[in-house]
């Protein structure tokens, strides 16, 4: 599923198809963690332990983050997103485009965060 702006026309998926998708996307995790834990709240040690990124996709968010000035807090929820965006994508593993989309999301958020406290 790729992302859309809300202002672009066209063709977009039903409230039903978003939600099986969202659905097939947790269920994913859960399997993967063993228990009823989701990205968002999987304890770090564990999130480590059953998620494998490439060093070169770690090199990319660890560059970006410097680049961008983001935290450490930051910087795992960009690897939180990009798994979260790889199990929408029905991926087994984490893709560039997963990464890149979520570092694409976590930059214009800090962005648009940092205008608001001008």
């Amino acid at each position: 599923m790729k992302s859309q702006s809300v202002f672009e026309q066209g063709t977009s998926a039903t409230s039903e198809e978003l939600r099986e998708t969202v659905a097939a996307a947790r269920e994913r995790q859960r399997l993967r963690y063993g228990t009823n834990y989701t990205n968002a709240i999987v304890p770090v040690k564990l999130f480590e332990e059953k998620v494998a990124f490439s060093p070169a996709q770690l090199a990319r968010i660890e560059a970006a983050s410097f680049e961008e000035n983001l935290s450490s807090r930051s910087t795992l929820k960009i690897l939180r997103l990009a798994r979260t965006i790889a199990d929408v994508r029905n991926e087994d593993t984490v893709s560039d485009a997963a990464v890149d989309e979520a570092l694409a999301w976590k930059i214009s958020a800090a962005a648009a965060q940092n205008s608001l406290m001008r």
